[in-house]
Parts: structure tokens; C-alpha cells; sequence
């Protein structure tokens, strides 16, 4: 960070006083006449004050730099975080039945797939079909891979932009039946990494599904939730805790 080393008021008083004692003793140690000696320092007095509000307001305008421990993340480091990532993607699936009556005919996919971080090894876990973001449908293509321990995130991804709500309401409940999923084999998820485009819509959703937002309580302050998630953006940049107590709000 760049920063000056006098402030503007401290820079005046410390002129102004040299300037007044140049002045007090101009002429081999003879003093000045006090009118002649006001009235210069008056006027010299006003044009060093306009010169150092120019400095004050250049210093002000001038950029910041951050220091070098001050860098701001712009991407998630998988391989630093986690061991596993569960990618949740979903798609809209157009006139799958049609002329439906009954709204199968816009349904949303949501396709489920397990790898390592910086691996191309996807392995295949599950497709969900879900209708105005009820579930209708599942169909089993693996299991999850893994074993604990491990520092798992639920990545959610959706194939085009804008979202739409159905989108949001299926990427949650995917998320919710995985956390089952890892919670029956003794895992839980680290982080659920949603777009930042949907983030909002993505925890408006969970609040509606039983969970609560609240801020990261202190260390020394007990948590009454029998689930708590987490809840991060892609870029980073938002973050929010999910608790659920089984009580409602």
C-alpha cells in the first residue's frame, strides 16, 4: 500500500512555521516591519495553502496498490481444498413428452458425476428428472467411489444462462439427497460450490427447504443443528451458512 508519509494539515503547520521564522529574519538577523511581514505572509500564506490542497487532493484521487499478501482470490483451488468433487449439472430437457398435459413435457435433468480434483477420471453416479422441481425420476449408473475420510464439495453447474427457478429448485434437492447419500457412509460435504450467478436464488431455495442463514458463530458459542452447510460462490467472493434444526425458523 502506498501511502504519504506527512498528512496535508501536519505538512501546513510544519510550513507555515519555517515560513514565518525565514521571514522573522531576512536581512542578517534585522526583523521586518510587522505590517510588511503580515501582509507577506498573508499572501504567501494563501498561495502555499492552494498548493498543498492540489497535494491533498492528488493523494486522495491517487491509486491504491495491495501488497502482495493482499491478493484476492479469482478461482478455487480444487486440489488445495478438497480430495473429491460431486458435480451436479442440470439441463433443461424440451418437449420430453409431448403435448403433455401434465408439464412433462419441460422437465429438468440433473446429471450426477464423482472425480478427484484435476483428474479427467469422471465416474458416473446418477441421473435425476425433476418436474416444476419435483422429482419424478432416478435412475442409478454407479456408486460413489470414494471412501472417508475425505474433503468433499458439491459442485453445482448448469448447462445455459439465464437460470431458471426450476434449475434452482432441482440443483438443491440433488444436493440434499447427495448429502444423505455421503451422511450414510460416514462423509459429509465441505463446501457447496454454486455459480455465482444462481447463488442467490441457490440459498433463497434452502431457506425455503428448512434452512436457516446465519453468520459463522464464535468458537466458544454452541450450535443447536443437526445439519450445518456451507454454502460458496464460483468465482469466490460469497459465502453463507445453512443450519437446519429439524424446528423450523
Amino acid at each position: 500500500m502506498v501511502k504519504a508519509e506527512h498528512s496535508p494539515v501536519s505538512l501546513l503547520s510544519v510550513t507555515r512555521s519555517s515560513f514565518a521564522l525565514q521571514c522573522s529574519t531576512i536581512g542578517g538577523g534585522k526583523k521586518l516591519n510587522r505590517s510588511f511581514h503580515a501582509r507577506l505572509l498573508s499572501s504567501d500564506l494563501r498561495s502555499l495553502i492552494c498548493l498543498l490542497m492540489s497535494i491533498s487532493l492528488s493523494l486522495a484521487s491517487a491509486p491504491t496498490f495491495a501488497d502482495e499478501d493482499d491478493e484476492i482470490d479469482t478461482e478455487i483451488d480444487w486440489s488445495a481444498r478438497f480430495t473429491r468433487i460431486v458435480d451436479i449439472k442440470t439441463e433443461h430437457l424440451d418437449n420430453y413428452i409431448r403435448n403433455d398435459k401434465n408439464g412433462y413435457d419441460k422437465l429438468i435433468l440433473a446429471r450426477v458425476n464423482s472425480q478427484a480434483p484435476g483428474e479427467k477420471d469422471v465416474k458416473k453416479y446418477e441421473v435425476l428428472w425433476y418436474r416444476r422441481g419435483d422429482p419424478v425420476g432416478m435412475r442409478r449408473l454407479g456408486s460413489l467411489a470414494f471412501q472417508a475420510p475425505q474433503k468433499i464439495a458439491l459442485h453445482v453447474m448448469h448447462s445455459s444462462y439465464p437460470v431458471e427457478d426450476d434449475e434452482i429448485k432441482a440443483a438443491a434437492d440433488a444436493c440434499l439427497r447427495l448429502f444423505l447419500d455421503l451422511h450414510a457412509r460416514t462423509m459429509s460435504p465441505s463446501a457447496i460450490v454454486v455459480p455465482k450467478q444462481s447463488f442467490n436464488a441457490f440459498v433463497q431455495r434452502m431457506n425455503q427447504l428448512g434452512f436457516y442463514s446465519a453468520e459463522e458463530p464464535e468458537p466458544n458459542q454452541p450450535v443447536q443443528a443437526s445439519i450445518i452447510l456451507s454454502v460458496e460462490s464460483e468465482p469466490p467472493g460469497m459465502r453463507q451458512l445453512l443450519f437446519y434444526t429439524g424446528r423450523g425458523f
